[in-house]
């Protein structure tokens, strides 16, 4: 089968959205990854900071969903972002913010949205 026809079936798979409840821990920060359908639940990964969290939280949803390696980098990226396109800036800075108020309140409460794996910088 096609490449292409397979990554658009992987991607079809996935959901739009992604709830992540960040906790900051001695150990770092945790996510509790989750879909409002339910098609996602008791899914966790950690990291040491935010930089860290989110290929970890990438990796923990694609191997929810049973995405092999060979299409991981094709069928998408989860990324915290608003509707419209954003700046690799903003969402960097967005990045910052969680993990910001993780650390100040011992918690934080992002939605991921899954973007095209190849990011515009404007």
């Amino acid at each position: 089968m096609d490449k292409t026809l397979k990554t658009s079936q992987y991607r079809a798979t996935l959901p739009e959205r992604v709830e992540a409840r960040i906790e900051s821990s001695e150990d770092g920060l945790w996510a509790y990854l989750s879909t409002k359908d339910g098609r996602l639940s008791h899914c966790y990964t950690q990291a040491a900071n935010m930089t860290e969290l989110l290929p970890m939280i990438n990796d923990a949803i694609l191997t929810s969903f049973e995405i092999p390696e060979e299409y991981r980098g094709d069928v998408g990226y989860y990324i915290p972002l608003g509707e419209e396109h954003v700046k690799i800036e903003e969402i960097l800075n967005r990045m910052i913010a969680i993990e910001k108020q993780a650390s100040a309140s011992g918690e934080s409460l992002a939605t991921l949205t899954l973007k095209d794996a190849m990011l515009q910088v404007c």
